[in-house]
Order: structure tokens, then sequence, then C-alpha cells
């Protein structure tokens, strides 16, 4: 199961190439295309709504064809959408392209991340799995900053298929090594009734998504959206450069999350961190020197830094008779997020500047603390419930 996990963090590395894939080729994209930020707003939107119908439909695939059929459809898919971006130029194409590449990677998320949280130090094994998908998020938008141009864009969508396949080779050739029961859909291996939404979960589970929503509203579009938000704060070259700043804290801090993940109070620690993101991104909204403004990126990257992956290992163990679909549901809340508030993030850019957009960044992550809040509450409130029904049964 140990080279599963290792696995794991090859495909969280890619994921994480994919969720800044269009952002960090935004200049070139744009400037051949002759497209503005709105329609970039678009690209992104249909991006996660294709990672939304991954996420939502791999617990059925994984029940149907086991997990890893359902890892491997998510690489073919990433493939073959990247393909046809390179092959067939158009921004339509490249709009369906964007759908399919989110579509494989939720899949590969959802999929990697469900098996992970059902094995033993699931909390450690998943910020270890987050810190590599950090890492992809950080090295390329610095491998494009550093080795492309406006003649050289198109060779970033072969290099991404070569590394692909050449991993997809290794995935098959594992595969074939391993006994059919150890990646089996869970209904082969275990017969047990799973039902995420009963009258116990159902205020938990509601909250988490919630959370979920807003988070990835705030990490995945605040990283798409630094670039053109750096230029419109005056910081013409730095955008690329802020992006991998933003995620070298990301790195930092789930790595030393890592560490300490299965010590943690998981819901202290989330509200914690979206009290001091407010105070960070008000005062990054008021900033003009570049400088203040990149220290600013920094520390709010730490505070997003443990904020997913404690709360999706939280999410998950709270609700252990459905791991696969607290995963899924929780994902995909995320991926929805993504989507939908990539459009007001866009629309408050285009037509009010950067602080304006920075300030629905610190209004979200409001929305975040009160979800924190309320989930601590709601958590305290079921713990009380079952003494009670302890209590009574024993007498």
């Amino acid at each position: 199961m140990k080279k599963v996990f290792y696995f794991g963090c090859v495909f969280y590395f890619f994921i994480g190439t994919i969720h800044v894939f269009f952002g960090s080729l935004a200049p070139y994209l744009l400037s051949s295309y002759d497209k503005g930020p709105g329609e970039l707003s678009s690209l992104i939107f249909f991006q996660f709504i294709g990672f939304l119908t991954g996420v939502l439909l791999s617990p059925i695939l994984v029940r149907k064809k086991g997990y890893g059929a359902v890892l491997t459809m998510g690489l073919l898919l990433m493939i073959g959408s990247l393909l046809l971006g390179l092959l067939v130029p158009g921004w339509t194409t490249l709009v369906l392209a964007g759908f399919f590449l989110g579509s494989g990677a939720g899949s590969l998320e959802t999929t990697a991340g469900a098996y992970v949280i059902s094995m033993a130090n699931s909390a450690k094994r998943i910020s270890i799995m987050e810190v590599f998908f950090g890492l992809g998020a950080l090295l390329f938008p610095l491998v494009i900053l550093l080795t492309v141009t406006e003649e050289t864009w198109h060779y970033v969508f072969l290099f991404q298929v070569g590394a692909l396949t050449f991993f997809l080779m290794l995935w098959l050739v594992f595969m074939n090594k391993l006994p059919h029961e150890q990646m089996a859909a869970p209904s082969q291996k275990m017969k047990k009734s799973s039902f995420l939404f009963d009258r116990n979960n159902r205020m938990i589970v509601v909250i988490m998504i919630c959370f979920a929503f807003f988070y990835a509203g705030i990490e995945t579009n605040f990283a798409n959206f630094l670039p053109s938000i750096m230029l419109e704060k005056g910081g013409d070259n730095w955008g690329l450069f802020a992006v991998s700043t933003f995620w070298t804290a990301i790195v930092i801090g789930r790595t030393m999350i890592a560490r300490k993940a299965d010590q943690l109070h998981p819901l202290r620690f989330l509200k914690l961190s979206a009290a001091l993101m407010i105070l960070l991104l008000v005062v990054f909204a008021l900033t003009t020197h570049i400088a203040a403004q990149l220290i600013l990126i920094f520390f709010i990257g730490l505070c997003a830094a443990g904020m997913f992956p404690i709360a999706l290992t939280a999410s998950a163990l709270m609700i252990e008779n459905a791991i696969d679909e607290a995963t899924s549901y929780f994902i995909a809340a995320a991926s929805l997020g993504g989507a939908c508030l990539s459009f007001l993030i866009g629309f408050s850019l285009e037509w009010a500047g950067a602080a304006s957009a920075v300030f629905v960044f610190a209004f979200l992550a409001v929305l975040l603390f009160a979800a924190a809040i309320q989930m601590n509450r709601s958590r305290k409130k079921e713990t009380v419930l079952t003494q009670q029904s302890a209590l009574k049964a024993d007498e």
C-alpha cells in the first residue's frame, strides 16, 4: 500500500500543475487568441466544471470498476485532453480541452485521496500528498516564467503529455504486479452500508461542503488571478513570481502541517487560519509597495496551506462509514467553488480593479471563518448527543 501512496504523491503533483495550467499560460493564451479577462474566467470555469464532473462520477466508477481502473482512466483523459488542445487550435477547442482536463484531474484527485484516507495515518499522508500538489503548482509557473516565450508556449502541452504518458506506463506496470483485490472496488472487498446524509451527519456535511466551496474559491482563484491583480496594482513583471511566492508558502506550510497533522485539533486550526487570512487579505488590498505585497502573499499562502488537507481528512473521518462519498462531496464542493467564484472575481477585477477583487477574497475568508465556527458548534452538539444516547443505553 505504501507504493500506492507514492504514486498518489506523483498524481497530486500533476494535479497541482493542472490547477495552475491555464492561469500560468494566461498571458500567452490571451495574446494568441486575442481574448480578455472575461474569456479567461470562462476557460477556468469550464475547467473546474469538468473537475466537478470527474469528482462526482469517480465514486460511482470506483464502485463498478475499482480504484486502479479509475486512476488509469483519469490519466488517460488528461493526456487526451492536452493532445486535443495542442493539435486542434481554437478557443472553443481549448475550452473543451479544459473541461476534459479538469474531469481527468478531478477523478484522479478524488480516487487517490479516498484510497489514501482509508489507510493508517491518513491525515499525515494526505498532508504529504498536498505538499506534492503544492510543489506542482509552485514549479509549473516558475518553469513557464524561465523558459516559455510567445513562440514556444505550445510546447508546454507537449511536455505535459510526455510526462503524464511516462508515469502512466509506470503505473500500468505497477498495476500488473499488484494483487487484484488491493485496488478492487470497495463492494468487492467489504459489504457495508454507507449513507452519507443521515440525521446525525447532515449538518456537519452541509457545513463542510460550504467550507470547501469557499476555500477553493479563495485558493484556486487567488493563484489564477494573481498575475492580473499584480498587473493592476503596478507590478507589471511580478505576476508569475507572485504566484510562485504563494505556492512556495503553500508547500512550506503543508510540509510543516504534515509533521504535526495527527496532533492538531482540526477545527481550532481551521478557525485560526481563516481569521489570519481575513486580516492579511485586507492589508494586501490596501498595500501598494511591491515588496510588501509579496511578503503578504507569502503569509496568505501559509494561512491557506493546511486548511484543505486538514478539513478534507476531518470530513472523511467524521463520517467513517462513507469515506469515498465524503471525500467526493468535499472535493466536488471545492471544484464548484473554484468554478463559480471565478466569475465573481473576474467581474470585480474587470469592472472595479484589483483592490475590489482582493476585498472579495477577504469576504470569502469571512464566510470561511463563519463555516469553521459553525462546524465546531455542530461537532460539539453531536458529541453531547452521542454521550446522552450512550448514558440512556447504559440505564
